[in-house]
């Protein structure tokens, strides 16, 4: 019945009319995204520009619509996956980006690490094994020339040019790891994108929360996975003039580590002047006080 009313609604959309137009876009909203296939068939089908135009720009609304509710069950589910946070990161500027095509690009390099690993060497001998691979022959590294470009953010894009910013370098390598089994978790440090490598038990079982655990050591991914203690942690956070608030040594929940790296594309995109992306962002980031 939702797909015949909706057919019968996307019919309407080029009624010259801009006081009907107006009513049935409301009402294909109140349908929700269940129209979207719908939707797409009637672009690829129709020879009206006006009418494709309206079709996208109503899809654009659903997708967001999608894509809010998408995150609200995330965040609020018990073990968010890193990666799917990762995803729906890209979909906030890609919507797209199919998952399976997005961890298509990111498993030849998790294979490779895979293929190194032994279950007898220490979670310090992993990581160095890790760093090789992960960072040898150039194929991530930092946009040193575009820094604050919106583009560094989503993984998409960044293995494919194999550019990005610490928060993405960062994104990208906790997800490998997590994958492989290994306890890594990001750290509620201001500014700046430091990992943890975390004392799991290798027989625990559920869901981690991180913040439960020792940390072992730190990982800063931007300087090609140097191995940090908590004084060297202490000492930057002087040196930067932070306060030494506990909950800056202390690791995080995935759903908190896209949150941060949800806060870093906003500001990029502010720096870029796109008051729509902005807005999107803010409005997904109040997600997280729901």
């Amino acid at each position: 019945m939702e797909s015949q009313t909706g057919a019968s609604l996307i019919k309407l959309l080029d009624d010259p009319d801009e006081i009907v137009y107006e009513a049935v876009s409301q009402r294909i909203q109140e349908l929700g995204p269940v129209l979207i296939p719908d939707l797409e068939l009637a672009a690829r089908q129709t020879f009206s520009p006006i009418l494709h135009h309206r079709i996208e720009e109503i899809m654009g609304k659903l997708q967001v619509i999608q894509l809010r509710s998408d995150f609200a069950d995330w965040i609020k589910s018990p073990d968010p996956g890193l990666f799917e946070g990762a995803w729906l990161i890209v979909r906030s500027h890609y919507p797209d980006v199919n998952k399976e095509a997005l961890w298509k690009q990111i498993k030849p390099l998790r294979d490779e690490i895979w293929l190194e690993m032994s279950e007898n060497l220490t979670g310090l001998e992993k990581i160095r094994i890790m760093n090789t691979l992960f960072f040898g022959h150039g194929r991530i590294m930092l946009n040193e020339e575009s820094p604050d470009s919106p583009g560094n953010n989503y993984l998409s894009l960044v293995l494919r040019s194999g550019k990005a910013n610490e928060h993405s370098m960062s994104l990208l390598y906790a997800i490998i790891a997590q994958d492989l089994g290994l306890p890594v978790y990001a750290v509620g440090m201001p500014d700046y994108p430091i990992l943890s490598y975390v004392d799991v038990p290798a027989v625990f079982e559920g869901p981690v929360d991180p913040d439960l655990f020792e940390v072992l050591f730190y990982i800063n991914t931007p300087d090609e996975g140097e191995y940090h203690s908590r004084g060297d942690i202490t000492n930057y956070l002087i040196h930067e003039s932070h306060p030494l608030h506990p909950a800056y040594y202390k690791p995080v929940k995935n759903s908190e580590f896209i949150r941060i790296c949800l806060q870093k594309l906003m500001l990029d995109w502010k720096l870029g002047d796109n008051e729509m992306q902005v807005f999107l962002l803010q409005d997904l980031l109040k997600l997280w006080k729901l």
